[in-house]
């Protein structure tokens, strides 16, 4: 099956009277949602005990837990090595207490390098991480390496799946599709991007519509907002012809679990 759920917390999840995260798996199983995605973008402030009982609650409710990694990791930058292992480590042991599997990480991005220096850099980090993490005992965990939204960044669709490639094991792309379609300036060839990810079993999918500008991504909207949305209803049919692996997770503003149903609903009809 394919599952669907939000980022994050929705503006009716605390309207309804609950505060904070061990409570979303709950929430989440009321409304028929079957997938969380918690958020270290901004630091990772969560302890051992309250992934612990987010883990557990997950687990009597049937939600799948991911985890977004600090949006600073910038695998490109090869003096920050340490402090990217770190974050992602870090990450990946309150995921481990959650039940989760997966690990959305952000690539890279240019800084004053070429695009290709960029991008062999964010490659042999990757590999190094990667063998540190099996070191450690973290070999049963993904890492969802995401297509971003802006120029300047590491992850177009052809340089995650390239990533990916060097690890089809461990590695899984995120395929954001809202990103995606800011860098496609709102010309998004859905077709050429279901064809792409055919060798991947399983795919991390963020589904939301995204401000943009000629410079790229701006910030999240709604799927309300169809100034810059995409067909959904045909993401829907193409999800439907692979596998059934996959886990669509909303990011839309405010709304993402409203929107994670409204996804939910296309995709059963």
């Amino acid at each position: 099956m394919v599952l669907f759920g939000p980022a994050g917390n929705d503006e009716k999840f605390y309207a309804e009277g609950n505060q904070s995260s061990v409570d979303a798996p709950r929430w989440l199983a009321g409304l028929g949602l079957t997938a969380y995605e918690i958020s270290f973008g901004r630091g990772i402030r969560m302890t051992d005990k309250t992934a612990q009982i987010i883990g557990a609650q997950a687990a009597a409710h049937g939600i799948r837990i991911s985890v977004h990694a600090p949006y600073y990791i910038n695998l490109a930058n090869r003096a920050n090595l340490e402090k990217n292992y770190h974050y992602i480590k870090r990450s990946l042991e309150l995921l481990a207490l959650m039940g989760g599997d997966r690990l959305v990480v952000h690539t890279g991005c240019q800084m004053q390098m070429t695009r290709a220096e960029a991008l062999q850099n964010c490659r042999e980090s990757l590999q190094i991480v990667l063998q540190r993490l099996k070191n450690d005992g973290f070999e049963h965990y993904w890492l969802c390496l995401e297509t971003m939204g802006k120029y300047s960044q590491i992850g177009n669709l052809d340089e995650i799946c390239a990533l990916c490639a060097l690890d089809p094991e461990h590695l899984m792309p995120t395929v954001d599709l809202g990103h995606m379609n800011c860098l496609a300036q709102g010309q998004l060839d859905l077709e050429r991007v279901f064809m792409q990810i055919c060798p991947f079993p399983q795919v991390h999918f963020h589904i939301s519509f995204v401000e943009y500008n000629i410079k790229g991504e701006i910030r999240h909207v709604t799927l309300a907002d169809q100034e810059y949305g995409f067909d959904l209803r045909r993401v829907m049919v193409l999800l439907h012809t692979r596998p059934g692996n996959d886990v669509v997770i909303s990011e839309s503003d405010r709304i993402m679990a409203q929107d994670s149903l409204r996804l939910r609903d296309f995709y059963l009809q």
